[in-house]
């Protein structure tokens, strides 16, 4: 994956692109790396896609997404994206103990414990919804998207 990234790792005259491995539950890393390219002190955007339904509760799913904020100025915005069984309850299950038995979590996420994560920020309309249905006017049709929904929510909020 660093390969991968770093291969599209591509800076310009307007500005810097970076790229930081670290481990989502060790905010005070991930901090230290953005302070090298950031100004924490301006409004940035933490974008947190398809990556804490990995996290278990018991694992402290939301103490680092509150620490990452915490250091972020008002005007900063959270935007993520997080697996849910709430549409597809008997092939979330599979796909949970599938990974489950190769050793890697899977803590899918009702809408009401997504909405967790955005305690204290300001939704963005059109708030908590499934991915392809966030704004579905800005962009072209997907093929496949029409095949059911896509078993996720999306959303992103202001800090104000």
């Amino acid at each position: 994956m660093l390969t991968h990234a770093a291969a599209l790792l591509r800076g310009t005259s307007e500005g810097t692109t970076e790229y930081l491995q670290a481990d989502v539950r060790d905010p005070a890393g991930i901090l230290a790396g953005a302070r090298e390219v950031l100004d924490l002190d301006r409004s940035v955007a933490l974008s947190l896609v398809a990556l804490l339904h990995f996290v278990s509760d018991e694992d402290g799913a939301h103490e680092p997404v509150g620490r990452l904020l915490s250091e972020q100025p008002s005007g900063s915005y959270l935007m993520m994206t997080h697996a849910t069984a709430d549409f597809t309850p008997q092939e979330s299950a599979a796909a949970t103990a599938k990974l489950k038995a190769a050793g890697v979590t899977l803590a899918l996420r009702s809408r009401e414990e997504f909405s967790r994560f955005f305690d204290g920020l300001e939704l963005v309309e059109p708030g908590v919804e499934v991915p392809h249905l966030w704004h579905p006017e800005l962009g072209d049709p997907v093929p496949g998207q029409d095949d059911g929904v896509i078993p996720g929510y999306g959303a992103v909020g202001r800090k104000p």
